[in-house]
């Protein structure tokens, strides 16, 4: 359990690096077509989001948004999206306080999928997707010029630990 909630912080923190560093740039950056992403800086970052949010609703077996919720979904800004990730890091942190063993092994109903997945493989998913889309934006910038953080979990320990 300590190594998801170790992943699970790291996760958060790589998320608030990212959307830290799409903040500072300009609006054409984030917001024109990024080849190599899911369409958008923006739009990636969104999805990041969403999908991080979505899977906690089915761990937590709580009822999905609506469709209108849904839709309005995409039409917050980063700022919005930089507080909801950090909000939903501090959710998953609480959930793996709680969850059991046998809680980590009940099937996660995922209706885009047709084949069985646990709750524990339902946590890793978030955090590869998480980490691809991540990787996938701070590639694209890295092409245009835009320095852009080394997100190794070594550099979240060593940042934890030095003396404020």
């Amino acid at each position: 359990m300590q190594d998801l909630i170790d992943l699970f912080r790291h996760n958060s923190w790589a998320n608030g690096k990212v959307f830290d560093l799409v903040a500072g740039l300009d609006a054409q950056v984030i917001a024109g077509e990024a080849p190599g992403t899911r369409s958008t800086v923006t739009g990636t970052l969104a999805h990041l989001a969403r999908v991080e949010y979505v899977y906690l609703t089915m761990l937590e077996q709580r009822p999905w948004p609506s469709l209108e919720s849904d839709a309005a979904y995409g039409t917050h800004d980063l700022g919005w999206f930089r507080s909801h990730v950090q909000e939903l890091g501090a959710a998953y942190l609480t959930l793996l306080d709680a969850i059991t063993p046998e809680g980590l092994r009940r099937a996660l109903d995922i209706p885009w999928f047709d084949f069985p997945v646990t709750a524990r493989e339902g946590l890793l998913q978030v955090l590869t997707h998480s980490a691809q889309h991540r990787s996938q934006v701070l590639s694209w910038l890295s092409t245009r010029g835009v320095p852009t953080p080394d997100l190794d979990y070594v550099l979240m320990l060593r940042e934890m630990r030095q003396p404020e």
